[in-house]
């Protein structure tokens, strides 16, 4: 069944000589169509501005901060916003990606709070304890949390270098508008980009048992940027058979599990899906634009009509907004597995509204 459809805002390259694909003939037609609605409309009176990431490192009341934690993340949120803009920019967007707050050193500008209470009192239900010591700490920077985009990265890990074993308690999910979201992760010693193409050391993770130092990166700084996704607005997704084929396996799916697995020549990695590019293209963080922003959308749907066809079937209606609508994305979501195995499909309204989505 369809479990949502939602109105959102709006070449990809080919070696020399190759026929485009289906897949890349879609993206590339509904990508030009959706800029043809959102560029002209973010030009007329525009309203420019940089929508920041704020980050916070959160430590219980009995540790600092890792060694070297904020090169470290400096590497690892530079990393991601590559893999944000390298998708958009496949796509057909353009290297649209989040910004990073940077202080005087080049060096991402991270707030650091603590909490009241000892490692062995928090876990990963503790998220709302530990963003509670996190506003107050955004406030005296001139920063207000609900209505910013932050990621708090929780000192709540155990890391033994000897050992090569690593365990953590810490709150790992995340959620928000494109307004506003948190994102909560955690952080130890061995995490950092260095590490993603390393098959060797193996290592004993108390989630994942044994893997190499690699895939645990792979896990942990692609949760970072899955995390991050549901704080941008995205909800799960999974990729269809014809992206996983082409690019692999879905960032909102089990992305957050290959993250760089093509630096180790295990896979093809993670991507981002046309449906999530065409709502990122429209989030304050990515399109550089204010426009509209506190708008409702009042969106309106009607005139649905449903044909079936083998294996698949149409989906056509009609979509008005106060705002153009560049975009329909609808979750092709089956009964069980939760939202990871919804599949999506899109569509671009012609003028007057009407749109067909065709899920397969």
């Amino acid at each position: 069944m369809i479990r949502q459809i939602a109105s959102v805002l709006a070449c990809t390259l080919l070696p020399i000589g190759a026929a485009p694909t289906a897949l890349e003939q879609e993206i590339s037609s509904q990508v030009t169509a959706a800029r043809a609605i959102l560029d002209p409309w973010n030009a007329r009176d525009p309203k420019t501005g940089t929508r920041k990431l704020h980050i916070v490192y959160w430590s219980p009341s009995d540790r600092e901060p890792c060694a070297g934690y904020q090169a470290r993340l400096t590497r690892i949120m530079e990393d991601i916003r590559g893999f944000y803009a390298k998708e958009m920019k496949r796509l057909g967007f353009g290297p649209r990606t989040i910004n990073l707050d940077y202080d005087k050193t080049g060096q991402l500008r991270i707030h650091l709070a603590q909490g009241d209470h000892p490692y062995a009192d928090y876990n990963v239900q503790s998220g709302q304890d530990v963003r509670r010591d996190c506003v107050p700490v955004l406030e005296k920077a001139g920063i207000d949390a609900e209505r910013e985009t932050i990621l708090i990265f929780c000192n709540l890990a155990t890391w033994d270098p000897e050992k090569l074993a690593f365990k953590h308690r810490s709150p790992y999910y995340a959620g928000g508008t494109h307004r506003q979201g948190t994102a909560w992760q955690l952080d130890s010693p061995e995490l950092d980009t260095i590490n993603l193409s390393k098959t060797k050391p193996m290592m004993r993770d108390g989630q994942y048992g044994r893997i190499s130092l690699g895939k645990h990166n792979s896990i942990f700084i692609g949760g970072i940027a899955h995390e991050l996704g549901h704080a941008l607005a995205l909800p799960h997704n999974k990729a269809r058979p014809d992206e996983a084929a082409a690019s692999g396996t879905a960032l909102m799916g089990s992305g957050n599990r290959t993250y760089g697995d093509e630096l180790r020549k295990e896979g093809k990695g993670s991507f981002l899906t046309l449906a999530h590019a065409m709502r990122l293209a429209a989030h304050p963080q990515f399109s550089g634009s204010v426009k509209g922003m506190h708008l409702p959308p009042n969106q309106k749907f009607s005139n649905f009509k449903v044909i079936p066809g083998e294996k698949s079937f149409s989906f056509s209606g009609t979509v008005t907004a106060d705002v153009p609508v560049h975009a329909v994305v609808a979750y092709c979501d089956p009964e069980g597995g939760g939202d990871y195995n919804a599949t999506t499909t899109t569509a671009v309204p012609d003028k007057n509204g009407n749109f067909t989505l065709h899920c397969r």
